[in-house]
């Protein structure tokens, strides 16, 4: 790290441990999650999604919707990826909402053939009639610059079908991460980045800077909602050889930075010992719980403690209570 970026990330802690004491965004609204309860991925959710997405002021009339879950590997019996059926039903809630388009498009990390993702057959069944999937791997981009500058990409090369759809809906999946202890909806935004261009699974964005990067994408890919997978978390050596955590939630916002700080403190993580939440808390909404409104069942009735790599045991917010 550069004393330039060493720099970047001192300020924006500080900036993070400032916010909401006198730094001006005590004025801005408070940011509204959305935590529903559901004990498998039998329940069905589309009509609390429809109602949180409403109630969040989500227009979807007429709109063309890209759906971003998260499909990183193949391996049976390990929750890695966004759960089909949780797909399903948004997809079925953006059409009841009245979208005139939903598709469904990811940039998987692990696997080139975009078989084991988003074009699989199988899935492709699983989906409401009219649903298309696209492989964002592959796809046309466009030069975004990086308004941002954390990490060491002066630019990003984002996929055409995200950048023409009117609205994107990213679909995380709760789970620790052996590199960046937590991953939910703003890495997600990783799976958008072509693997034509940025490697598998995606070295390019790693080598110029992980949780900087996380940072610059969150603050620069166009996003408008956020549905976390928590129904079956992963836990231990995410996010792909950890194991099943049942957990039963999923939450829903339509700020990235709050829905991501709610999922990590219903993991039993503390936000602010987040590197890269930290830093993002000096750019966007939502960081502190004074920030946040909730709408659901409360906090308390997921809250979990998810087992993680040692290295990440002074993160826990149980280590509060020692």
């Amino acid at each position: 790290m550069n004393r330039r970026t060493f720099l970047q990330w001192l300020m924006a802690s500080i900036g993070g441990l400032c916010i909401g004491h006198g730094l001006g965004q005590t004025r801005l609204p408070l940011s509204r999650v959305t935590l529903l309860e559901a004990s498998s991925y039998d329940v069905d959710l589309v009509s609390g999604l429809m109602a949180a997405m409403g109630e969040d002021g989500l227009a979807l009339s007429g709109k063309r919707v890209l759906l971003k879950p998260n499909f990183v590997e193949v391996h049976p019996g390990r929750p890695i990826n966004t759960h089909p059926s949780l797909i399903r039903q948004v997809a079925e809630a953006c059409l009841r909402l009245g979208a005139r388009e939903v598709l469904v498009g990811e940039a998987a990390g692990h696997r080139r053939d975009p078989w084991f993702s988003v074009m699989n057959p199988d899935f492709i069944k699983s989906l409401p009639a009219g649903v298309r999937c696209v492989d964002l791997n592959y796809s046309r981009v466009v030069r975004v610059r990086n308004t941002s500058a954390y990490g060491a990409l002066a630019e990003f090369l984002l996929p055409l079908p995200l950048l023409s759809s009117d609205v994107v809906i990213g679909l995380p999946k709760m789970k620790t991460h052996h590199w960046m202890g937590v991953t939910l909806a703003m890495k997600n935004l990783f799976g958008v980045m072509p693997g034509v261009i940025y490697g598998w699974p995606k070295n390019t964005l790693h080598v110029s800077g992980l949780g900087q990067t996380i940072v610059d994408l969150a603050r620069c890919v166009p996003t408008h909602y956020h549905i976390v997978d928590g129904i079956t978390g992963m836990e231990g050596d995410g996010p792909i050889l950890g194991t099943p955590l049942q957990v039963g939630v999923v939450v829903a916002g339509r700020d990235i930075l709050a829905v991501d700080t709610t999922a990590a403190r219903i993991m039993g993580f503390d936000p602010m010992q987040v590197p890269y939440m930290r830093v993002a808390a000096w750019h966007l909404p939502g960081f502190g719980e004074h920030r946040k409104t909730y709408a659901g069942k409360p906090m308390t009735a997921f809250a979990r403690d998810f087992q993680c790599l040692e290295k990440y045991q002074e993160w826990k917010l149980n280590r509060l209570k020692k």
